[in-house]
């Protein structure tokens, strides 16, 4: 193979590398042995990473319907939000706030269709939504496509995740 062609490879395949998952520490069979490394202890409770729980809603429906999801910001703390799902079919949305760093939401629902928007509390241009994300290479980009949800009576709907992106809340109803 000639010299060039060899590190042309070599450069092509190093993102890929980069991409791979760790390679996992050899097991030895029967357990620990001597001059192996001590399982590494969790750190103790004062230096773990405390996340936020999902604020409780505080009115649940009637009907116990309820919708749930995680929230990503990348890889910062999401900032406080205020997490509103909007009716399709008329009247007010339903909204509760979360806390700053909090990774998670939980809301009481009537039955109905929803989409799910959500604004950062100190940055009304910051804006999350359960949403398909839209791929653009050229400006100017559309919002991403919110998804519409259906909720039964009783229903609980997990994994409605609200990401960072470029959708816009629904046009505000009256009623």
């Amino acid at each position: 193979m000639r010299p060039h062609a060899l590190s042309a490879l070599l450069l092509a395949s190093l993102p890929l590398a980069a991409c791979s998952p760790a390679p996992a520490p050899p097991t030895i069979p029967g357990g620990n042995a001597a001059g192996a490394l001590p399982a590494a202890a969790p750190p103790p409770a004062t230096e773990r990473a405390a996340t936020p729980a999902a604020p409780a809603d505080a009115a649940p429906a009637a009907d116990g319907a309820s919708i749930a999801g995680a929230i990503h910001d990348g890889n910062r703390a999401p900032p406080a939000l205020r997490v509103c799902a909007h009716p399709l079919d008329g009247g007010k949305p339903r909204c509760i706030d979360t806390a700053p760093g909090a990774t998670a939401y939980r809301l009481a629902l009537a039955p109905g269709r929803y989409v799910v928007v959500a604004q950062a509390k100190d940055d009304p241009g910051l804006r999350f939504a359960h949403a398909s994300r839209i791929r653009c290479i050229r400006a100017p980009c559309p919002p991403d496509a919110l998804v519409e949800l259906s909720l039964a009576p009783g229903e609980a709907l997990a994994g409605i995740d609200l990401t960072a992106g470029a959708a816009e809340p629904p046009a505000a109803a009256d009623g």
